[in-house]
């Protein structure tokens, strides 16, 4: 992507300083670079909430799969693509801790047992 990237600015670069000189090749240099900016910007964007394990839209910390944030005490349910045991798929819990990437669950089925799960595929019970 960055190569084919670079292939095109390099041939913009050429064919705009063979008609019009160096200044406007400079103006377009620039030009250039802040579209590429840009761009990495956007694209940038929702892949560095996914990393930071966020919704999009969501607030800050640790969030469930609607956006809304999570905290130790907080009752909650699987939610779309809940990735933890398969026979608590339809229980219910309670966030007993919360780490980086990871809330730890406390399910009504299993009280003996804690399991971290992926926040975003929790949610939050009113």
């Amino acid at each position: 992507m960055v190569a084919g990237a670079l292939a095109v600015a390099i041939a913009v670069d050429r064919a705009v300083s063979t008609i019009t000189g160096p200044p406007a090749r400079v103006a377009v240099v620039l030009l250039l670079t802040l579209a590429a900016g840009a761009a990495v910007r956007l694209v940038g964007g929702p892949a560095a909430d996914a990393v930071r394990g966020r919704c999009p839209g969501g607030g800050p910390g640790v969030v469930d799969c609607t956006g809304q944030s999570l905290g130790i005490g907080d009752t909650v349910r699987a939610g779309a693509g809940f990735d933890g045991p398969m026979e608590l798929g339809f229980g219910r819990g309670v966030v007993v801790k919360v780490g980086r990437g990871k809330a730890h669950v406390r399910f009504n089925d299993i009280p003996e047992q804690v399991h971290p799960i992926t926040p975003g595929t929790l949610r939050r019970l009113a």
